[in-house]
């Protein structure tokens, strides 16, 4: 493949692949076994703060989990889930930060330090090492061609 094609190829693919990748991880699972237990990790326990509530063996996050397991049965969306919670504890209680204001340069700052990186590397100017002039191409040949024979004698046994 001729190097300037290979150039302007590479970064269309690469850039393709990271945004499947990040499709992929944005859009997640499509169907939910137990969408209670789904939201029951996304939600941060105010006991513990490091772990979700799924997790959390804390008395706080047992009634968090009932409240979420109801919410479920009652028919409501996971936003409005999400809602319910944040209107008690405030934006930080989601382990996933929303993708708008402020955190959405969380979101895309990794894309974009990709992308700056792809660039750099597919502008930096390659390194040629000129070859070696003929004179000396015919000096490694004789320094060759003199040790082979020792070479090939400390080889037999």
């Amino acid at each position: 493949m001729p190097d300037a094609v290979r150039r302007a190829v590479l970064p269309v693919l690469l850039m393709a692949a990271l945004a499947v990748v990040a499709w992929g991880v944005l859009a997640g699972p499509a169907a939910s076994v137990d969408r209670a237990y789904e939201l029951e990790q996304r939600l941060r326990c105010p006991t513990c703060q490091s772990v979700s509530i799924a997790d959390s063996p804390s008395e706080t996050a047992a009634a968090m989990r009932q409240e979420v397991e109801q919410q479920v049965a009652a028919g409501r969306t996971d936003e409005q889930v999400f809602d319910y919670f944040r209107a008690r504890y405030g934006d930080w209680v989601v382990l996933e930060p929303p993708a708008s204001g402020v955190t959405l340069l969380l979101w895309l700052l990794p894309a974009a330090g990709g992308g700056i990186a792809l660039i750099v590397l597919t502008t930096l100017p390659r390194r040629h090492v000129p070859a070696l002039p003929e004179e000396e191409r015919e000096r490694v040949r004789r320094e060759i061609d003199r040790l082979r024979p020792v070479v090939e004698e400390e080889d037999e046994p």
